[in-house]
C-alpha cells in the first residue's frame, strides 16, 4: 500500500512525498505536474504513449490534462517519490514569463535531466517536509516556488505566445459541458446527459470533446472528481465515510477505491498526512 510521508497544500497547489507501491489509472490534473524520485528503485511513468524512466537525476514533466499513469515495478526496496501538483494561476502570478503555464504544450518535452540546483532544491524540499517544520509557511512556499521557476525556465516554452487557435476548447458546446461536469461533481457521471446538455450525440460528443481537450469525457470527469475530493478531504472535518456519500458514492469503499486509483493514497491518510501552508 502505497503511504503518504507528508503533503503540503497551499496557494501553490499540493506537494506530496509518497511511498509508493502501487499503480495509478491514467489520469489527468489541471495543475502543472512534475515527479522526482527521492530515494529507491527507478521506475517508469507514462505520459500519453511515451515510457519516461524516473531516477535521481530525471523529472517527468506533465502539462496541464495530459494524460499518464505509473504502472509500479516490484522491487525488494519501495520507491518514495515527489509529486508537485502546480496551481496554473499561481504559478502564472509570480512571473509573467509563465502566463501560458495553463497552455497544454507548456513543458516542450516530458522526460528531462535535471540539473545540480534541481536536485539540491529537492533535497531541500523533502527535508523540510519530513521535519514537518511549518514554523515558516513563506520558507516552505519560496522553496516550492525556487523548485518549479527553475524547471519551468529549463524546460517550459515560456517564450511562445500561446497560439489561441489550437486551443479546440473554445468550442461554445464543450465548454457548456465542462460547466455542467463541474456543477455535477457531487454526482456520478452521466455521459449521455453531459452529451445532451451540450446539444450533440454520444459519439459526436466524444469525438468533439477529445479533440478539443487532448482527453476523454470520463477521464476528464475523473479529473474533476478527485479534486473536489481533495478539497472535501482538506477543508472540511466531516468523517470520510459522510464525505462519500456527499460526493455521491454509493459505497464508502468505493470512494476509497476511486481515491486510492488516481492519487495512490487512501482517503483517510491524505486527510492525515496533509498540512496547511499559509
Amino acid at each position: 500500500m502505497t503511504t503518504a510521508l507528508g503533503i503540503l497544500r497551499g496557494n501553490f497547489g499540493r506537494v506530496a512525498l509518497l511511498d509508493m507501491d502501487t499503480s495509478l489509472v491514467p489520469h489527468v490534473h489541471h495543475h502543472c505536474h512534475v515527479i522526482m524520485k527521492v530515494s529507491g528503485p527507478d521506475q517508469n511513468f507514462i505520459v500519453e504513449d511515451e515510457v519516461l524512466p524516473v531516477r535521481e537525476d530525471t523529472a517527468v514533466l506533465v502539462n496541464t490534462w495530459e494524460q499518464h499513469r505509473y504502472l509500479h515495478q516490484m522491487h525488494d526496496r519501495r520507491t518514495v517519490f515527489l509529486a508537485l501538483y502546480i496551481e496554473p494561476s499561481w504559478l502564472a502570478g509570480t512571473d509573467r514569463s509563465f502566463q501560458r503555464c495553463a497552455h497544454p504544450a507548456f513543458f516542450s518535452q516530458s522526460g528531462v535531466a535535471i540539473s545540480d540546483q534541481i536536485r539540491k532544491l529537492r533535497h531541500d524540499l523533502v527535508e523540510r517536509i519530513g521535519s514537518e517544520e511549518y514554523d515558516d509557511p513563506k520558507e516552505v512556499e519560496q522553496i516550492i516556488l525556487d523548485l518549479t521557476t527553475a524547471i519551468a525556465h529549463q524546460f517550459a516554452d515560456w517564450r511562445s505566445p500561446p497560439n489561441i487557435a489550437d486551443q479546440g476548447s473554445n468550442d461554445f458546446r464543450i465548454q457548456r459541458a465542462i460547466q455542467h461536469m463541474h456543477e455535477s461533481h457531487r454526482t456520478a457521471v452521466d455521459l449521455d446527459e453531459v452529451a445532451s446538455v451540450a446539444g450533440l450525440s454520444r459519439p459526436h460528443f466524444n469525438h468533439l470533446f477529445r479533440h478539443c481537450t487532448g482527453v476523454s469525457p470520463g477521464v476528464y470527469a475523473n479529473a474533476i472528481r478527485v479534486e473536489a475530493a481533495v478539497r472535501a478531504l482538506s477543508e472540511l472535518h466531516e468523517p470520510i465515510v459522510d464525505l462519500a456519500d456527499d460526493l455521491g458514492f454509493s459505497a464508502h469503499s468505493n470512494f476509497t477505491r476511486f481515491f486510492q486509483q488516481h492519487t495512490g493514497i487512501a482517503p483517510r491518510q491524505f486527510r492525515r498526512a496533509l498540512a496547511q501552508v499559509g
